[in-house]
């Protein structure tokens, strides 16, 4: 007997392979014409003209492919290769809704079939049908009981929730269909065990979450920093200050530049209220500690243990300081300031204590282009009337860098320049001024081009910031003046910029 000859969309899928090689190799004008000569042998080819709708658009043609598309739809296909190449056109033509209704009738016309009750889902998912992703996924989960069915119908419980319909009762099903789970087969992979701890805090079941990681699934991770971030998070959700600071010590004491850690290591030892926002959990969005410069926090601590909160944060992040390790980490150092930025709002520190961890940082780190994104939150906390003395002396500093080591001089002067122009420093010169501050950035981009001659055409030159600030400047007196003279001279700055690199 003969062997079985390879099809594809009832066709040999010899006679398709030469289509399909000019589709993927953008030869659209080659492929429309193996697309149309197939189309004479086999008119009625619902995969064909799915095939040539994908070329027509492609080429840009979609009012020449959708009509292809339709006729294709009218045959009903129910093969899946027909179905996921008519789902591609419609998604790209924005007909979601033809491409379910493709997956809808050959769902009903083959029930039970695995591939495309899967392709009908992810149509759902497209169209953010959230009650229907969940039906569909539990048919898949009840014809194949496996892990990951089950696991995408809990997400479309949880997106409804996210999207307030349900609530407690839909997390109470998605909790019991988990559970059930776990009695029969437990869960073998972390995301499903992610997915189980998510829907517990959803519900607020924080106690039960932890038990759940402390058990026998808790050995699912297999990174141990992993499982103590979410344990930290769990405890500060159930309002347990106190374990959660002892858990994110030690996930900082083998991740010392983790700073979403540390933040909320501060927040539950200095317990300022800040922990207890950490998340909100109707919405799933993580909360920062209030950041406006005006604000204040309170603590439940009297102020003598208050005191000895932050000695002991100081003395682990100097411990955290020292560690011998090769990779440069910012995290201990950037502490420093945050340290002092919660004493200002605790009222415990006055702005010349943040000024000086500033400079301390700037000493360190001054010369890297992540500088100003590090501090920038605090620049805000600095008072006006302060703000031209932390500028000198950021000034002083720049000047103590020996004159071998050009590229970390101009790395602190440049970011001296950008804190500048954080302060809008510039607000109340003339224009005049504001042109010559440009030209000055541009020359100092000129004057250090040689630093970057020997990089890599993928790297960052060196003061590479320079030329947006400058051209910056020019886009706001265009916005000023209405001269469209520095409009045209902001685009050629960056142009050149752009002409350098190449």
């Amino acid at each position: 007997m003969g062997s079985k000859i390879p099809m594809a969309g009832g066709i040999a899928e010899r006679r398709i392979r030469p289509l399909w090689d000019a589709i993927d190799s953008r030869q659209y004008k080659n492929a429309l014409k193996l697309a149309t000569s197939l189309l004479t042998k086999h008119p009625d080819s619902p995969y064909i003209l799915s095939l040539k709708a994908l070329v027509l658009e492609r080429m840009g043609k979609p009012d020449e492919a959708l009509p292809l598309c339709l006729n294709a739809k009218d045959a009903n296909p129910v093969d899946d290769l027909t179905l996921s190449t008519l789902q591609i056109v419609f998604q790209r033509l924005d007909r979601l809704d033809l491409a379910t209704s493709c997956y809808e009738y050959a769902c009903g016309k083959i029930p039970n079939n695995p591939d495309l009750m899967m392709g009908l889902f992810n149509c759902y998912v497209r169209e953010y049908s959230y009650v229907k992703q969940q039906q569909t996924a539990m048919k898949m989960y009840k014809l194949v009981p496996e892990e990951r069915f089950l696991l995408w119908a809990i997400c479309s419980i949880q997106l409804q929730v996210a999207c307030g319909n349900g609530g407690e009762r839909l997390l109470s099903l998605a909790e019991a269909l988990l559970k059930k789970r776990i009695d029969s087969h437990g869960l073998h992979e972390l995301e499903a065990l992610r997915v189980y701890i998510s829907v517990l805090e959803q519900e607020g079941k924080f106690t039960t979450a932890l038990d759940v990681l402390d058990g026998k699934l808790g050995k699912l991770f297999s990174i141990e920093n992993d499982k103590l971030r979410i344990q930290g998070k769990l405890l500060i959700c159930a309002c347990e200050y106190d374990a959660a600071a002892k858990v994110l010590r030690s996930v900082l004491e083998t991740c010392s530049d983790d700073w979403e850690a540390f933040l909320h290591y501060l927040s539950c030892s200095l317990e300022d209220g800040s922990a207890s926002d950490i998340k909100d959990i109707k919405t799933q969005n993580y909360l920062e500690p209030d950041a406006r410069p005006n604000s204040r926090l309170s603590s439940s601590l009297r102020e003598e243990e208050f005191d000895l909160r932050v000695s002991d944060v100081r003395s682990f992040i100097q411990k955290l300081q020292e560690n011998n390790v090769h990779e440069v980490r910012r995290g201990p150092f950037l502490a420093n300031i945050e340290i002092e930025k919660r004493r200002l709002m605790f009222g415990k520190a006055d702005n010349g204590e943040l000024m000086q961890s500033f400079l301390e940082y700037f000493r360190r780190f001054g010369h890297l282009a992540s500088f100003v994104s590090d501090v920038e939150e605090y620049l805000q906390y600095i008072e006006p009337r302060q703000r031209s003395k932390l500028l000198q002396e950021l000034r002083e500093i720049c000047f103590q860098i020996s004159p071998g080591d050009a590229v970390k001089g101009l790395g602190r002067t440049v970011a001296v320049l950008q804190v500048e122009e954080h302060f809008d420093i510039m607000h109340s010169e003339s224009n005049d001024d504001r042109v010559a501050h440009a030209v000055f950035l541009a020359k100092l981009y000129l004057e250090n081009l040689n630093l970057s001659k020997d990089l890599d055409s993928q790297e960052i030159m060196h003061g590479e910031e320079l030329l947006p600030m400058a051209s910056n400047i020019l886009m706001e007196l265009f916005w000023r003046t209405q001269h469209h003279g520095y409009l045209l001279e902001a685009i050629l700055i960056l142009e050149f910029g752009l002409s350098i690199r190449r």
